[in-house]
């Protein structure tokens, strides 16, 4: 009988595959507000200007996410699947899952973030993957595109993970990838070809979520507290991190001066151009601050 497929050659790569195990994960919604699939048309498009624009989009389903960095990461392609014919004979029915398990310890992590890793469960979703040196490893799409590792969203699974004596607390993260994430279209661009270290929290990213509050305002003026939602303090911004908005008119309200105050970290006072009574104003964050722009804070101006 007639072999179906291909005969491919054999013999051994020229470079060794030099990729490791993960150190962290970057989520990607698989599709975009449009439906366009998420993903970087080639290699020359992950640099850190690209990857932080995409941290930083405002789109939910349009940003990356990173994760923090994990320990304790495996990554396991389980056996595959054989059916015993009464004969004697086998023949392989399914490809052994791709299991990838990881800890995230309580020193970047904590029951919020477990909230929001809760979230992830049943979306459709992939992975970048930055391995223990630096590398990039992604999928190979049909046209050299650089796309996530697809994620099964139904065996997402994040715990808590209670510490024994002398043990750390923190997140375990679990899931498979999808059956057809092929292993062959793994490829990964080499740390010293980056322009980013994928392991530092200063190049890659997640946006962090605040709560801000109004405690005065006037025609002039706005005074706001901002901590995160952990209710830490958000100190060191600057009005350029700042946009405030007058929803009546509307427009955009230039800040002209924002101090924080020296007695009570991440309390901000604001100051603008005259204002119209009773006008409506909001007030967020804007992204390159590192801070979610979908939090914010609404009131009114006031004599």
């Amino acid at each position: 009988m007639g072999n179906c497929q291909t005969f491919s050659n054999t013999a051994q790569n020229y470079c060794a595959y030099l990729a490791k195990t993960a150190r962290r994960i970057i989520l990607v919604p698989e599709f975009d507000g449009s439906y366009t699939k998420n993903e970087i048309a080639s290699e020359a498009g992950v640099t850190a200007a690209e990857l932080q624009a995409l941290f930083q989009n405002a789109a939910v389903k349009s940003r990356y996410y990173p994760l923090p960095l994990m320990e304790n990461v495996e990554e396991i392609r389980n056996e595959n699947d054989f059916y015993d014919y009464e004969s004697g004979n086998m023949t392989k029915v399914k490809d052994g899952t791709y299991h990838f398990s990881g800890f995230i310890p309580f020193d970047d992590a904590g029951p919020a973030l477990l909230g929001r890793l809760q979230d992830w469960y049943g979306q459709d979703f992939g992975c970048y993957i930055i391995d223990v040196d630096g590398n990039f490893r992604y999928n190979l799409g049909s046209s050299s595109e650089v796309q996530p590792f697809l994620i099964d969203g139904k065996t997402w699974s994040v715990r808590m993970v209670y510490g024994k004596y002398k043990e750390p607390m923190g997140i375990e993260v679990q899931f498979n990838f999808k059956y057809e994430i092929n292993d062959k279209d793994q490829r990964y661009i080499k740390k010293s070809d980056l322009d980013f270290d994928g392991r530092t929290y200063n190049d890659v990213y997640a946006l962090r979520d605040v709560d801000i509050a109004s405690t005065d305002d006037s025609l002039t003026t706005l005074v706001l507290t901002i901590a995160t939602d952990h209710g830490v303090p958000v100190t060191g911004l600057a009005k350029t991190d700042m946009y405030l908005y007058n929803s009546t008119d509307p427009a955009e309200v230039t800040i002209s001066t924002a101090v924080e105050s020296t007695t009570t970290p991440g309390t901000y006072t604001l100051t603008f151009s005259a204002q119209t009574e009773a006008d409506a104003w909001t007030f967020n964050l804007l992204a390159a601050s590192k801070y979610d722009p979908a939090d914010t804070a609404t009131g009114t101006f006031t004599a």
